[in-house]
């Protein structure tokens, strides 16, 4: 993320980023790619309520802690997990996904087929805020086709 961010927001950013979110873990809507040895290589989910509120709209749901290991970037782990996800919430009648990206991880978004919302200020705990974009895709085109 270093290269989207200046270190003075990426620190304090990431001490939040990187903690566990209990009710998102427990919801059993958040996946682990593992490799056969134990490696954790990837992660994501999703929730149906909005991340830091409780809003929860018909039909609409957010994309959550996706990461890669950087040694296994750019060998379809994230797209597989997006993938579980996708079939997952499709399931349950969500058509449409959301996401606040970080300004690094657009690209990401964009090649699962994301459109750029726009850029947005992302609360992380009061008083810090990182800056990202919102993103948006049809989910529902996958079922279908």
């Amino acid at each position: 993320m270093r290269s989207a961010y200046e270190e003075e927001v990426l620190s304090p950013a990431l001490q939040v980023m990187t903690k566990a979110n209990p009710s998102l873990l427990s919801s059993g809507k958040f996946y682990l790619a593992i490799l056969p040895t134990g490696l954790v290589v990837g992660c994501g989910g999703w929730s149906p309520d909005q991340p830091g509120k409780e809003t929860v709209e018909q039909g609409l749901g957010y994309i959550r802690y996706f990461a890669v290991h950087p040694d296994w970037m750019r060998r379809g782990i994230g797209r597989s997990v997006f993938t579980f996800c996708v079939r997952a919430a499709c399931a349950v009648g969500l058509m449409t996904f959301e996401c606040y990206s970080s300004l690094n991880a657009e690209k990401f978004y964009r090649a699962l087929g994301f459109v750029r919302i726009r850029e947005i200020d992302i609360e992380l705990k009061p008083s810090l805020m990182l800056r990202g974009v919102l993103m948006r895709r049809n989910i529902y085109e996958d079922l279908v086709s």
